[in-house]
């Protein structure tokens, strides 16, 4: 069994700095690290909204290996675990699995077995593999003293790339007997915070937010009014005065236009390019991304699904050739440049035709409601059977493309309609057999398409914004900016050049106000800019209002 390097000593008078040392051979914390890590040691449930590059890591593996029992880490990409894994062990530090679905049936019984027997610090798993009813029985035989969600938020996200399992964590929470929970992301903004608290059902918690400004990162934005000033915005900026330096990402929103952006670059600008994308095959992807490491090329152009997991801190810029679907997407993406704290920039290149392709995707990302009665009917029907109803005859019976299925299964699965029955078999629940009236209630599921279409809107206001886009982004996500000019984005240094200092004027609000509107009702300030203000709405999402059209709502003593 792995025994820290390190002591342990019971509560907050442990000595974390002398632990970091001991095992990880580093001096000091980042900023919001050594926090996280003492209300953890204390038991404390804790939501820690960490930048990308901030060691978000460090504060769940510290701890786990001054705890007593097997720490399991959730996470949502295999690559992430296979790069922790090595990390770890680079260090010297064993008693760390990781299970998934690459384990062979052999690979799988061993590591179950090291798990059963105590000898393991930490076990990284995925979401679905704690649907695995077993496996689930396996840790509710151990001490599992810290439960850690990385990437929390997953939690929020739906469309392709949703995962139904992190929907069921909370219930896996509940199961092992309620450990101390740490969730880990580098982006969220109040309202998913919220949704990430809500599902693990830790909703007492204060997040922990640190570091959303990245002073290096460079923000820009460049409108093309037709789709050739895209090429032409694009040549310039590999090929004028101001040209990029370095290697990079180009992000698009689709295949066809990362096809042709590459094809730009190198057969017009003669600049070493690859494509990156979903439907490469494996050993493609991981060409490119060797590619890309190794410097062999100065940009990959791709969608995204790529990013997550790649470490290269001298990416010198990332460049967005279309509109995201939100600032959360965008930040994430561009945050992946200048990660060693050089300048760095991040450009958008946009026109207002891209919000037409955002939400195609959105409207593909949201069953109708008559779609969700159909799978509800479907299983009401044949849920009487032993084995339930199969998703593969689900698929044959309503034709519905699998990604959509998955969505509306969950959607049943976590308000109580259905269970599983079998593996990947549906049927109704005790209650809906019993009280056969129950009505679907899709209430929260027409909120939250409410709010991705707000997003969406707060993302061309980023676009099309002539203030400070640094403020504009840190007061998105909760933190407030007051500096007159950040001089590190496309408007302020304009504004620099011609001798203008424009203040931040706030209509009188602050960040995290609660204010009332006559037909929104109740939320919170997001952002200010001059007699604007941006308000979150629990059912509508965002709303850019003029400040007189909102006033304060009273504190209660």
């Amino acid at each position: 069994m792995y025994a820290s390097a390190f002591p342990v000593t019971k509560g907050p008078l442990m000595d974390l700095r002398a632990a970091l040392r001991a095992n990880f051979g580093f001096d000091d914390f980042y900023p919001g690290q050594e926090e996280v890590m003492s209300r953890v040691l204390e038991g404390q449930d804790t939501l820690a909204i960490l930048a990308t590059g901030a060691g978000k890591s460090l504060t769940y593996q510290l701890p786990a290996l001054l705890l007593k029992g097997t720490t399991v880490v959730v996470s949502p990409l295999i690559a992430l675990m296979k790069d922790q894994l090595d990390v770890l062990r680079e260090r010297g530090i064993g008693g760390v699995i990781a299970l998934n679905s690459t384990l062979s049936e052999d690979q799988e019984i061993r590591a179950r077995e090291r798990i059963r027997s105590g000898a393991v610090k930490i076990a990284y798993t995925t979401p679905e593999k704690l649907e695995d009813e077993t496996f689930l029985e396996l840790l509710q035989t151990i001490r599992v003293p810290l439960f850690v969600v990385d990437e929390a938020h997953c939690i929020s996200q739906w469309g392709h790339d949703f995962r139904p399992a992190y929907l069921a964590l909370g219930g896996v929470i509940k199961k092992l007997g309620k450990p101390t929970v740490l969730a880990l992301t580098a982006t969220a903004t109040p309202s998913v915070r919220e949704d990430i608290l809500h599902q693990l059902g830790i909703e007492h918690v204060k997040p922990i937010v640190r570091g959303f400004d990245r002073p290096n990162l460079v923000y820009e934005a460049r409108k093309a009014q037709k789709a050739a000033d895209k090429f032409k915005i694009l040549t310039a900026l590999f090929t004028g005065d101001d040209a990029l330096e370095g290697t990079g990402i180009i992000y698009t929103a689709t295949i066809k236009n990362a096809l042709e952006v590459q094809h730009h670059l190198t057969h017009e600008l003669n600049i070493p390019a690859a494509v990156y994308h979903s439907k490469l095959h494996k050993e493609d992807r991981t060409s490119v991304q060797n590619l890309f490491m190794g410097e062999a090329i100065r940009a990959v152009v791709a969608t995204n699904a790529f990013g997550l997991g790649i470490d290269k801190s001298n990416i010198r810029f990332v460049l967005h050739y279309d509109l995201t679907g939100s600032l959360e997407a965008y930040t994430q993406e561009a945050g992946r440049s200048g990660r060693n704290g050089l300048p760095s920039r991040c450009i958008l290149i946009y026109r207002m035709s891209d919000t037409r392709v955002q939400n195609y995707f959105l409207t593909g990302k949201y069953p109708d409601v008559e779609e969700v009665q159909r799978v509800f009917g479907t299983i009401e029907v044949f849920g009487d059977q032993v084995d339930g109803v199969s998703m593969a005859d689900l698929r044959k019976i309503l034709q519905l493309p699998l990604t959509k299925l998955r969505v509306i299964l969950a959607l049943l699965k976590k308000s109580g309609y259905i269970e599983g029955v079998a593996k990947s078999a549906y049927g109704l629940t005790e209650a809906v057999r019993k009280h056969r009236e129950l009505v679907l209630s899709l209430a929260n599921y027409d909120t939250k398409k409410s709010y991705d279409q707000s997003k969406l809107a707060m993302m061309l206001q980023y676009a099309e914004t002539t203030s400070c886009r640094r403020r504009f982004i840190l007061n998105y996500f909760g933190e407030d900016f007051n500096a007159a000019n950040c001089g590190a984005c496309d408007n302020c240094l304009r504004a620099l050049r011609a001798g203008v200092n424009e203040g931040a004027a706030t209509g009188g609000f602050k960040i995290s106000d609660v204010v009332h509107h006559p037909k929104f009702g109740l939320g919170t300030v997001e952002r200010t800019e001059r007699d604007l203000v941006t308000v979150l709405f629990p059912n509508v999402g965002y709303k850019t209002l003029l400040a007189s059209a909102v006033h304060h709502e009273p504190k209660i003593a």
